[in-house]
């Protein structure tokens, strides 16, 4: 058993007299087993620490030796093993499913069971691409420097592959569990996996210039919500977009030029980090009212045409209509919305929980379900944005659909 991690060596004798005993963590190997040809026993055993400064290592005997194993942060890949002899500790910190497995292998040591099952190291000297640093950044822009047998590394933070005519987004990218910026602009992909939702630290997202016609609801559904601060989505096929994009509470930056959008969803105005909002050359009729709720440093709507006429909508699906007092669900979700209420399937029925995530404001705030008006209000963009881009220089006012709860709500819009 051998793995990749940066070590620090504490010599608390020295500590102890004053010195400086204290050395800086450097790349190592840790490795755990026995000299080649030795038996597989407790007393054979040794921990070996080999650095780029000691390719040959140091043995630390493990039977009687160790006073102290201390795992508090191991979640995290850290952990500190104290030796007796000599007084020293090493501190640890690795992949956090290495470090795990390491200590497995310790303990299963100490307590010499199985030994002869358990992969040991030999204790050879360390090569020099075992001391490397792990790879934290990755570029291809060729081809043939894709990876098919290697494999990622599993400690890289930033992937960039562009321009290799990529037409699918793999399982072992997904799975990278550190990685937060992901770049797949200028390739072939047009189908994105439900499972890059539960990328749990990726931040930036970039996808621009794709075959993209469609979005799976669910990749905006999982951890994406909590951690995804910018996503580019321009130059794509997209048609419309699932309404679960309006959950990413902390996304800064939107870009959707150049797709065949007609209609954005209702509720982005839910989006209220975001900062710069780009929809140009689209087919958009109309913008989502709720976007009123935005304070936007950047906003870029141009080539669009935004020619449905004002008014309200004719009636066609019954679901989008006053007719009478709301549902006792409706009133019960209103409610939640008003006291920031965030019910997990944990709590209520997962149908419920899609239900209240479904929402959009009305202008005069209130959430809107089912009971609600659809109506075409003007909006006027320079409310929304310090640097607008519009067709012509001098509009700055253009259709936008708007759920309103009342029919009073409707009169109002129509005075401001």
């Amino acid at each position: 058993m051998r793995i990749s991690c940066e070590v620090q060596v504490n010599n608390r004798r020295m500590m102890t007299l004053g010195s400086a005993g204290r050395r800086r963590g450097s790349q190592s190997t840790l490795g755990i087993g026995h000299a080649p040809g030795a038996p597989a026993h407790l007393d054979n055993l040794f921990v070996h620490l080999c650095t780029a400064q000691n390719k040959q290592g140091t043995k630390y005997k493990v039977s009687g030796n160790i006073e102290a194993v201390f795992t508090k942060f191991v979640s995290e890949g850290k952990f500190t093993i104290r030796f007796k002899e000599p007084e020293e500790d090493l501190s640890v910190k690795a992949d956090p499913v290495l470090a795990k497995s390491f200590l497995h292998t310790l303990k299963a040591g100490l307590a010499n069971r199985n030994l002869e099952k358990l992969h040991l190291s030999n204790l050879c000297p360390a090569k020099s691409t075992q001391l490397e640093k792990p790879r934290t950044r990755l570029a291809i822009t060729k081809r043939s420097d894709y990876p098919l047998a290697t494999g990622f590394p599993r400690t890289l933070e930033e992937l960039r592959i562009n321009k290799i005519q990529l037409s699918r987004i793999e399982a072992r990218i997904v799975k990278l569990p550190r990685l937060h910026t992901l770049d797949l602009g200028l390739n072939q992909v047009s189908v994105l996996p439900i499972g890059l939702g539960s990328m749990s630290s990726l931040t930036h997202l970039d996808l621009r210039e794709n075959h993209l016609s469609a979005i799976p609801a669910q990749v905006f559904a999982g951890s994406l919500r909590n951690t995804l601060v910018s996503l580019d989505l321009a130059q794509n096929l997209l048609t419309y977009l699932p309404h679960t994009i309006t959950s990413l509470h902390n996304l800064l930056t939107l870009r959707l030029d150049g797709n065949r959008l007609i209609k954005l969803p209702l509720s982005l105005g839910k989006l209220t980090n975001l900062r710069c909002l780009s929809v140009s050359n689209n087919k958009l009729i109309d913008l989502p009212a709720s976007v009123r709720r935005l304070r936007l440093n950047m906003l870029e709507v141009c080539e669009n045409p935004f020619t449905t006429p004002l008014g309200i909508v004719e009636d066609r699906l019954a679901h989008t209509t006053i007719r009478g007092p709301p549902s006792l669900r409706e009133i019960v979700a209103r409610v939640c919305v008003k006291k920031s209420l965030r019910p997990s399937p944990a709590d209520i029925p997962a149908t419920l929980v899609q239900y209240l995530e479904g929402y959009t404001h009305c202008l005069c705030g209130r959430p809107c379900f089912e009971s609600h008006l659809l109506a075409v209000v003007p909006l006027d963009l320079e409310r929304l944005s310090t640097s607008i881009v519009v067709k012509q220089v001098f509009r700055s006012t253009v259709p936008a659909m708007a759920a309103l709860c009342s029919q009073r709500c409707w009169e109002m819009s129509r005075k401001r």
